[in-house]
């Protein structure tokens, strides 16, 4: 896996390397990354599998910001594929998002950009905590920023590629020393595209039905 966090003009990529793998093929993903600068730290616990045909990330994720303003961010946790021909895929996927605050504070969305935004590849999956959502505290504590969900307990959402990998990009504005926290899940399994050929031959297939019913 990979994990890429960027806040304003600074970003950082991490490759991610299993703590375990189970007989299933199943990893365990568990430990934290800091910015180079100090300005913020992520925490992650997350398991994750992938296959030709199917791919799984599911887990929970903290960053606090650490710097002495607001912090824009971006957070990407990409999971490659071994998918190898074209797919078509079925997707699930879900989101819970709390902050927690040292005073006060609050948590915002970039502008138009939704919080939790699922892709395949180069295409949208789907998208969840759409803008605007505008989280606000006077006082230390917890708060709900939302969460959602699509596709069921098994993918079951289409979308147009089940691509080499699967990712789960979260954009949001977070106030000075405190902290977001996610729990995340996206699923996908890919789904043959039938050629052309074969396209063709069951137009003609049906074309010919027709033509003895008539």
């Amino acid at each position: 896996m990979t994990l890429t966090v960027n806040s304003g003009a600074f970003g950082k990529q991490v490759n991610l390397n299993p703590n375990s793998v189970s007989a299933s093929g199943m990893g365990t993903y568990t430990g934290s990354v800091a910015a180079s600068d100090g300005l913020w730290n992520v925490n992650y616990n997350f398991s994750a599998a992938s296959a030709t045909d199917t791919a799984m990330q599911s887990g929970s994720m903290s960053i606090q910001n650490l710097s002495g303003g607001e912090m824009t961010f971006s957070i990407t946790l990409s999971l490659p594929t071994a998918a190898f021909e074209p797919l078509s895929g079925l997707f699930n996927g879900s989101i819970s998002a709390v902050l927690f605050t040292s005073g006060a504070g609050y948590f915002r969305s970039v502008d138009t950009a939704p919080c939790w935004l699922a892709t395949s590849g180069a295409s949208v999956v789907n998208s969840l905590l759409a803008a605007p959502v505008n989280v606000n505290r006077n006082s230390t504590g917890t708060t709900l920023i939302g969460s959602a969900a699509f596709g069921g307990s098994t993918p079951s959402l289409p979308a147009p590629t089940f691509g080499t990998n699967i990712a789960v990009t979260l954009s949001f504005v977070l106030s000075a020393g405190d902290t977001a926290s996610f729990s995340t899940q996206l699923g996908g399994a890919g789904v043959a595209i039938p050629a052309p050929g074969v396209l063709a031959v069951l137009g003609g297939a049906g074309l010919l039905n027709r033509r003895r019913r008539r």
